[in-house]
């Protein structure tokens, strides 16, 4: 009898262990990404709007209404990643498939984070105006060995031309 409930404790431990961390990984991830955003949206409606203004140009091949004193490189990386909760259940997910709305949610964090932060270093160095905004993002992983990837997280870089009239 007492055997059994050895084993019955160890089974549940094992498998509470290997349900129960990922799940709570997965939830203080997500608690912790929506404070995140929240705190983002705040930044944003104290900036403004990012590029929905006449100051911010990138599709425009030439400006013909703008005189420049000066110009100067902006440029801004961050580098984001989803928790090891949420990449469990991303991995859960892409073996029966749909979409993977934990890693949405990281890729959109940080295009707009880094636009963010493009737009307070053009402000801070006095740029009346940003041309030519460009994002890329590029996927780090972190492997044990090549044939494996044990955590993954993407790289932002943003960059314009600041222009100071």
């Amino acid at each position: 009898m007492a055997e059994g409930l050895g084993t019955m404790i160890w089974l549940v431990l094992v498998i509470g262990g290997s349900v129960g961390f990922p799940l709570t990984s997965w939830a203080l991830g997500r608690w912790y990404q929506g404070r995140l955003m929240t705190a983002l949206a705040a930044n944003e409606k104290n900036h403004g709007t990012i590029l929905q203004s006449d100051r911010f140009h990138s599709t425009t091949a030439t400006m013909d209404n703008m005189s420049a004193t000066s110009a100067t490189l902006l440029h801004v990386s961050i580098c984001v990643g989803p928790s090891i909760g949420q990449m469990f259940f991303m991995w859960f997910k892409s073996l029966v498939g749909g979409r993977l709305q934990s890693y949405d949610a990281v890729l959109d964090f940080g295009r707009r984070e880094v636009l963010l932060r493009l737009k307070q270093q053009a402000d801070s160095l006095g740029c009346t105006s940003m041309q030519n905004i460009r994002l890329e993002t590029s996927v780090v992983s972190f492997a044990k060995n090549s044939n494996e990837s044990r955590r993954s997280s993407v790289e932002f870089l943003a960059f314009a031309t600041g222009i100071r009239q």
